[in-house]
């Protein structure tokens, strides 16, 4: 495999494929066409990527019971338990605005309006109290 990550977890994934010896990594702002051409031929001529992607794959691919049969065995076990109510998911459980995090959301804006107010409130005070006109009583003569 060949990578050239660009954002997110990708520089992070070939990271980790490369010490597996299944990658070659081009990074993305400073390669050029020979960069690219040493990782294709490395990759295809040495074995060693192949054997490490073989062997990674036999990993992935062991399983202790076929897929077929894990499914007869999920089938039974829900069947044996009446449904298996224990492993519902609990989101089934809440209501429509906890679901949707609204509760939360209406929190969190509550606390954000609240902020920019104390703010717009301490900025308009501090205005007053520094910049503001300042009123002299003038004695009447």
């Amino acid at each position: 495999m060949v990578g050239i990550p660009m954002f997110a977890e990708q520089p992070d994934n070939m990271v980790h494929m490369k010490a597996k010896g299944v990658a070659a990594n081009v990074d993305f702002n400073s390669m050029t066409i020979e960069d690219l051409r040493n990782a294709i031929n490395t990759v295809i001529n040495d074995e060693s990527y192949k054997e490490n992607a073989l062997r990674l794959s036999r990993i992935h691919h062991d399983r202790p019971m076929s897929p077929l049969d894990e499914a007869v065995f999920w089938i039974e076990f829900t069947m044996r338990h009446k449904g298996a109510k224990h492993l519902r998911v609990q989101a089934h459980e809440l209501t429509w605005y906890q679901y949707h995090s609204l509760d939360v959301l209406s929190f969190l804006l509550t606390v954000v309006l609240l902020l920019i107010f104390i703010f717009i409130k301490t900025c308009s005070f501090c205005f007053q109290r520094c910049c503001g006109r300042k009123k002299t009583k003038r004695k009447a003569e």
